[in-house]
């Protein structure tokens, strides 16, 4: 289990989701002065005319002893749009995006968005809305497509897509969930949850008004009776699965390999790393007020990259309460 110093920079909490915003001003200052803080490294940017990724450069800047780094940007596609990217049809469309991400992963990851949520991933690969599928997960057996918490199957792994968590949210009314996988992906994860080891990225959103956005969050925080009885959240954590309290409103999640988890992608031959946020407003909560929460999952071969990836997701996709 990752502690909370493996995390690096993400104690610095609510407060990093401003440092990409002042760097862009400080940069466009110093731009003004004839000043060049651009340096340049090969990097796969945003999608080209047929979608594709195409070759562009990244730029790092420094920033106060190199504190912000910049990276390209790539459009998610819609699958139910014929896969073509998403454009914010108001809005900003940025091409790069600063961030206090190590310069040694130039090159190495890249930002993906939708117009609305942002996540961080390998460079090179795919982003795409997931939609409703199936009960049951590519890959899989099994026909309630329902499991225990933590069951497994003679593989070690659940015959099952898990009817609780980040797997039960996924295509559910109410969220939206952005999933980032490997380009030459033969069966892409864009319908449904995941299969148990399935190489990505997995980004869902939601809100307390929601039965999914309620059983996200419920094993790992407090909520009124009346909510979690009416979501039908009764379902603790699974057994093997491992939490970190990194602050009252951010929990780390760990399920080993083998075991289906709470985190989309969990049940591979590989631990799968992820956190689920919810802001703790007392008031909101008692009452039953609608407020944003997200879960991120990290299913890498790659594993180094994640401690990286979720720690940019805590401050960038930090949620704020829903206004009404």
């Amino acid at each position: 289990m990752t502690n909370n110093s493996s995390r690096g920079w993400w104690q610095l909490g609510r407060s990093a989701r401003f440092v990409p915003a002042v760097a862009v001003l400080g940069l466009s200052m110093l731009a003004g002065c004839g000043s060049n803080l651009l340096g340049t490294s090969s990097s796969t940017g945003g999608p080209s005319a047929d979608g594709t990724a195409s070759e562009s450069p990244s730029t790092t800047v420094p920033v106060n002893g190199e504190v912000a780094v910049a990276f390209p940007v790539v459009a998610c596609t819609d699958p139910a749009n014929g896969g073509t990217p998403i454009k914010a049809t108001s809005g900003w469309n940025p091409t790069i995006l600063l961030a206090p991400v190590p310069t040694s992963l130039v090159g190495k990851v890249a930002f993906y968005t939708d117009g609305v949520h942002t996540v961080l991933g390998p460079s090179g690969w795919t982003c795409a809305h997931v939609g409703p599928g199936s009960s049951s997960s590519p890959g899989t057996s099994g026909t309630s497509g329902q499991t225990s918490p933590g069951g497994q199957g003679s593989n070690g792994a659940s015959s099952a897509t898990p009817s609780w968590g980040q797997d039960a949210a996924i295509g559910a009314s109410g969220t939206t969930t952005l999933a980032v996988f490997p380009p030459n992906d033969p069966n892409p994860p864009t319908s449904g949850p995941p299969a148990p080891g399935t190489e990505g990225i997995f980004a869902t959103f939601a809100t307390t008004a929601t039965n999914a956005g309620i059983q996200l969050v419920c094993p790992y925080f407090t909520l009124p009776p009346w909510q979690t009885q009416s979501a039908g959240c009764s379902t603790p954590k699974p057994t093997g699965e491992t939490t970190n309290v990194l602050t009252p409103d951010v929990t780390e999640i760990t399920d080993p390999a083998g075991l289906v988890g709470s985190l989309a992608a969990s049940g591979g031959q590989g631990p799968t790393s992820g956190v689920v946020l919810f802001p703790q407003i007392p008031s909101a909560i008692s009452n039953g007020t609608p407020i944003a929460v997200a879960m991120e999952s990290c299913a890498l071969t790659a594993a180094t990259l994640c401690a990286t990836i979720l720690s940019d997701f805590d401050v960038r996709e930090f949620p704020v309460p829903v206004s009404r």
